[in-house]
This record gives structure tokens, C-alpha cells and sequence, in this order.
């Protein structure tokens, strides 16, 4: 594998897109990622990218020392292969700065669940209803231990 994690750009989101329809049963639009590739000031969007195939991307927002994970995804055939924990430690690294990282999480999708949590997020609470179908969401949480604070390591 040669694994980079880069800038999201708009000659991505064509195989983003594929990657979210097969995931997801309530994928997000094509244009909702162009308008996040488009907004920098406020949406960071990235891709692994893994000889010119992106294998996995992922969406947050940042504001006021609080980033705010939207969507984190990786390629079906490309699961169980470490790529969900590349993307967290980048994430982590390209974030130290936050004092607070949140996500929400479906309720039943426990492979993410896991994941998040050795990466230090702990479940805050339950969103009844979150997602389209009823499904409800845990909001979890990272908090930065070592500044003393709320935020993300």
C-alpha cells in the first residue's frame, strides 16, 4: 500500500461519492461534498488516497477549538485493513491544536464504535431518531487529558 492523506479535491468526490452510495442507506449528496471541498474556511475534507484510488475519506468542520467529525468512511473492499485507524491519526495530527473533537455514530454500527473509543472518544449520550430511518446516533466525545481540558489530543 502507499497510503496519502490529502486535501479532498473536486476531481475526488466522483469516486467519494461511489464509496458513500455503497455504504450508506442515506448517503450524502455529491454537491454536499463539493460544498465542503469548496468552503475551506470552515470544512476540511480529505481523502487516503492509495495509488491514485481513494480508498477512504473523511468531513469535518472546525470552529472556536472544537472540530466537529461528520463523516468518516472507508472503501468496502478496503476494510479490516488498518484504514479507519490512518485516517483517526491524522485527524489527531492534523487537529492537535482542538480542545474538543465530536462525532455522531450509529447506534448500531459497532465497528466504529470500537474504533473511536481506542482512539479515546467515549459515548456522551443518544440522539433518538438521528438518521432517516429512525436509527438513533451516539455523540461521542474526545477530550484532551493532557492540557487539562476538553479537546482533541
Amino acid at each position: 500500500m502507499n497510503l496519502i492523506f490529502r486535501k479532498m479535491e473536486i476531481k475526488d468526490i466522483a469516486q467519494v461519492y461511489e464509496i458513500e452510495c455503497d455504504l450508506f442507506q442515506d448517503p450524502w449528496s455529491y454537491d454536499s461534498f463539493l460544498a465542503d471541498v469548496k468552503n475551506e474556511q470552515i470544512a476540511q475534507a480529505f481523502v487516503v488516497d492509495n495509488r491514485s484510488e481513494i480508498i477512504g475519506y473523511m468531513v469535518c468542520w472546525s470552529y472556536a477549538k472544537e472540530v466537529h467529525i461528520g463523516n468518516v468512511a472507508v472503501s468496502r473492499k478496503w476494510q479490516s485493513q488498518g484504514i479507519g485507524s490512518f485516517i483517526l491519526n491524522q485527524i489527531s495530527e492534523c487537529f492537535k491544536d482542538m480542545e474538543i473533537s465530536y462525532l455522531e455514530v450509529r447506534e448500531s454500527n459497532q465497528p466504529a464504535i470500537n474504533l473511536y473509543k481506542k482512539f479515546g472518544f467515549e459515548i456522551l449520550y443518544l440522539r433518538k431518531d438521528y438518521y432517516s430511518n429512525g436509527e438513533n446516533a451516539f455523540v461521542m466525545v474526545k477530550k484532551d487529558n493532557k492540557r487539562g481540558k476538553n479537546g482533541l489530543v
